[in-house]
């Protein structure tokens, strides 16, 4: 059976973030707090779920700000040999690149609903530095919003394979909240480092702290290894017997090689795995419980192709994510009646 994302918001649970987290829900409807809502228990999806826009969490800085298509621009200047200037049908021109890719917010905390894996379309990067010739003393990447949003990043990120300058999500448009007319996709990086409404690229040679660097959050944003129990829920009441225990586990650049469960202080127990042929698509792992009525405390933890495991317990606010991103342990109590 296939959840859907909003269907995944009401299992997961989720603190909602302030706007000094470094991503927020202004302009779409808040994830739920954590305990809302009752013990579904569907069946494990079978196959690599797809997040419709409209469920994809809405990260913004001073709102969705208005851009106009046909005055929009985008430039590429700096530190580089040919400084380019293009308009969106300029854009629409380069050959065309679809892929599935999962998006996370850097605030959000074990069992978060503030991460999504969309199918983006746009084109390959690497196209728009052989266009420019970047030069060799540039060392970083400064990104600008129409929102006034900005960042940076080192060149090694934007010029790694796979970074995308994106203009549809799930074969439509970018819709105003998601970063009409262009957005940026880093691999291996979380949100705050890939600006909606993008308008500008610029390549220097000094640092340079963001918008929500000035605050404190992390200046690289690597996404860290994580997982979350998407059903039961916190707070569950759930029918004893056999029971589907599912969710995700994500780690940017590195595969997931193991997901496991523990029941109460039990062993942990490997789940089963489903798992596109790309790690920058999330891992859904699942795992049946034959639960015994009373209180129980599940929880899951990953294990990355690097060897690092999940070792800390996680809370889920916005403040463990604070300031790298968050990679402490989901749990989550549940009742079992009958």
């Amino acid at each position: 059976m296939k959840l859907t994302r909003r269907a995944f918001l009401k299992v997961a649970g989720v603190a909602g973030l302030a706007l000094t987290s470094g991503c927020s829900t202004v302009g779409s409807e808040a994830p739920p707090v954590a305990g809302e809502g009752g013990g579904l228990q569907l069946a494990a999806p079978a196959s690599i779920e797809i997040t419709p826009a409209g469920d994809l969490f809405v990260e913004s800085y001073r709102g969705v700000p208005s851009v106009d298509q046909t005055s929009w621009r985008l430039s590429i200047d700096g530190l580089v040999e040919r400084p380019l200037t293009l308009a969106y049908d300029e854009i629409l021109a380069y050959p065309k690149v679809e892929a599935p890719r999962t998006l996370e917010c850097i605030g959000n905390p074990p069992g978060g609903g503030l991460i999504g894996n969309p199918i983006w379309t746009g084109f390959e990067a690497q196209r728009l530095w052989e266009a420019v010739g970047i030069k060799p003393e540039a060392l970083r990447a400064r990104l600008v919003g129409a929102d006034g949003y900005e960042t940076a990043v080192d060149k090694r990120w934007i010029t790694q394979p796979g970074v995308l300058m994106i203009y549809e999500i799930n074969g439509e448009p970018l819709p105003a909240e998601h970063g009409f007319p262009l957005r940026i996709l880093i691999p291996g990086l979380y949100g705050q480092k890939m600006p909606k409404w993008l308008t500008r690229i610029e390549f220097i040679a000094e640092d340079f702290l963001g918008t929500w660097e000035r605050q404190g959050w992390s200046n690289e944003a690597s996404v860290r290894t994580n997982s979350l129990l998407r059903q039961p829920q916190e707070g569950a009441s759930l029918m004893a017997g056999r029971t589907p225990v599912y969710g995700i586990a994500f780690a940017g650049l590195r595969r997931i090689t193991t997901v496991e469960v523990r029941i109460d202080e039990g062993d942990w127990i490997a789940a089963e795995l489903v798992q596109d042929e790309s790690p920058l698509v999330w891992t859904q792992w699942s795992f049946e419980w034959e639960a015994d009525p009373g209180t129980h405390t599940l929880a899951v933890r990953a294990t990355d192709e690097t060897g690092f495991t999940q070792d800390s317990a996680g809370a889920v606010s916005a403040l463990s994510a604070f300031p790298n991103g968050a990679d402490g342990i989901h749990q989550v109590v549940v009742t079992v009646v009958g």
